[in-house]
Order: C-alpha cells, then structure tokens, then sequence
C-alpha cells in the first residue's frame, strides 16, 4: 500500500529577510528555517531564523495575512 503524497506546491513561500541574506551557494529551500503548524484559528508559517511571522492563514474566514517582510 503506497500512501505517499507528492509535492504538488507550485509556488513556495520564504521570508523575505532570509531571501535578501542568503547567501549564493545555497537554494532558498536549503537556507529555509521556517516552522510551519496550527494556530487557533488557522495556520502559520513563521521564520525561526528572523523570528517573525511569514503568514497566518485564518481558516476562520478572514483571508491569509501575509507578513509586511516576510514574503
């Protein structure tokens, strides 16, 4: 039984500080240090290499909020 899920992103997110900093050797997926996990009303994808937040997805109706430097 084959229950693998494929990566179907089609365009990914990264923090914008990280993106600006990173240095040329390394992809944005290998420089990456996002945590990403459920929040009361939705999801959040934050940076732990900056510390702030990339975007809060409210499942609650509200829309995602992007970060003002995060993505």
């Amino acid at each position: 039984m084959n229950n693998v899920i494929p990566n179907e992103i089609v365009k990914f997110m990264h923090c914008g500080k990280c993106l600006d900093e990173r240095p040329s050797s390394l992809s944005p997926r290998e420089y990456a240090q996002l945590e990403i996990g459920f929040t009361k009303p939705g999801v959040q994808v934050w940076c732990k290499r900056h510390e702030i937040n990339v975007m809060h997805v409210d499942f609650e109706g509200a829309g995602p909020f992007p970060a003002e430097v995060g993505i």
